[in-house]
């Protein structure tokens, strides 16, 4: 029992540890799903704070996980990691029922579920969170109340400052259809969603299934049809990107939301487009408005969360993309230089040793609590 008690913690712990780091790698990702919850629900005066409240949730369930699985603070953590855990099953019960929104966000854009494989996760992880419940009395108190809840607010620290460093610039890690190295025809193919109609014939008291391309003749009757998904995805229906200049490279400036640009994020926009031309490259400024070559406002979001940004293209395949603070336009030149592969590869060892870092980060510092726990404070 006490190995069931000990696997189901971890496993618990570690969900909600994943859960939470994959929202806060990507805050604006995060408020966009939190804005669709907002809407179904009918509290649309919330959703300029949706970003605030998906960073909240995040920073809550990796709190939660830390917390689950370190013993800090266990006796109060398990009481809210089960309530938690069981509005999110009730919930995700209503999505499987009425399919208000088309994606749980469970997991950010890292990993989608459906709604009936969200809704059965979260009743295994009820049960889960039962058994956490169960055994809170048994665990050992890490260390005195003070110092557990100021490990706790460090844990909460550490887990803003990664949303506020992706808010800031971009995500530090992309999930998204268009990350660096996708090609924008590959997904094109991919997203398109593909169905099969079999329909039911009977004759003779006997019923066979038929293709549209292989119909029966006149002597079979008709009784019924029906349409499954073959291939493909529709993930992505409501969010599509093209270009039109599919050849060489291109450089993508794209504004989802002009009004809030600041005068000086406009100034660096128009900086990078005449670095650029300079370069002899193709800049296309891409917005929801007149002014820009219209896109929809939620397809430029995804393809570049920064608001103002840029994205460089060659020949159809996404190289490397920047936020409004992070314009090249001094270095823009070497860039262009540089062999579209390398800083393809580049880009994605970043991605790499960044997310090393941060799980290394997490783990030293649990150490390091647990250290100065047994060096300098007494449990009784």
């Amino acid at each position: 029992m006490r190995f069931l008690r000990g696997l189901c913690r971890m496993i618990f712990a570690l969900t909600f540890i994943l859960s939470g780091v994959l929202k806060l790698l990507d805050p604006v990702g995060t408020g966009l799903i939190v804005k669709e919850y907002l809407d179904f629900m009918g509290l649309l005066f919330l959703e300029p704070a949706s970003i605030v409240l998906g960073i909240a949730l995040a920073t809550a369930e990796f709190v939660i996980g830390i917390c689950v699985l370190s013993g800090l603070r266990i006796r109060i953590v398990a009481w809210v990691a089960l309530i938690l855990t069981a509005l999110f099953t009730g919930l995700t019960f209503y999505l499987m029922r009425y399919n208000p929104i088309s994606d749980c966000g469970c997991f950010g854009e890292a990993i989608h579920l459906t709604h009936t494989q969200t809704f059965f996760k979260n009743v295994i992880l009820l049960f889960f969170a039962v058994m956490v419940l169960l055994g809170r009395k048994r665990a050992t108190r890490v260390a005195s109340v003070w110092l557990e809840w100021t490990f706790i607010g460090v844990f909460a620290l550490v887990a803003v400052s990664v949303a506020l460093r992706a808010l800031a610039t971009i995500p530090q890690v992309d999930f998204t259809a268009y990350r660096v190295g996708n090609s924008l025809d590959e997904l094109q193919q991919e997203n398109q969603a593909r169905y099969e109609t079999t329909f039911l014939y009977t004759k003779d008291g006997h019923t066979e299934e038929f293709t549209l391309d292989n119909l029966p003749d006149d002597s079979w009757t008709y009784l019924d049809s029906h349409t499954e998904q073959v291939g493909g995805s529709t993930r992505m229906a409501q969010v599509d990107f093209t270009l039109d200049q599919r050849e060489g490279p291109v450089l993508a400036v794209t504004v989802y939301d002009p009004a809030r640009l600041r005068p000086e994020n406009l100034e660096r926009i128009d900086e990078f487009c005449h670095v650029a031309r300079q370069y002899g490259q193709e800049v296309v400024r891409y917005g929801p408005t007149e002014e820009y070559t219209l896109a929809d406002r939620k397809s430029l979001m995804t393809l570049n969360r920064g608001n103002g940004g840029a994205v460089y293209f060659n020949d159809g395949v996404i190289v490397a993309k920047w936020s409004n603070v992070e314009l090249p336009e001094v270095d823009l030149g070497a860039v262009l230089a540089e062999d579209p592969d390398v800083l393809i590869l580049r880009e994605r060892i970043r991605e790499q040793l960044y997310i090393s870092i941060l799980i290394a980060g997490v783990l030293l510092l649990m150490v390091l609590m647990r250290v100065l726990c047994k060096a300098f404070v007494k449990i009784r």
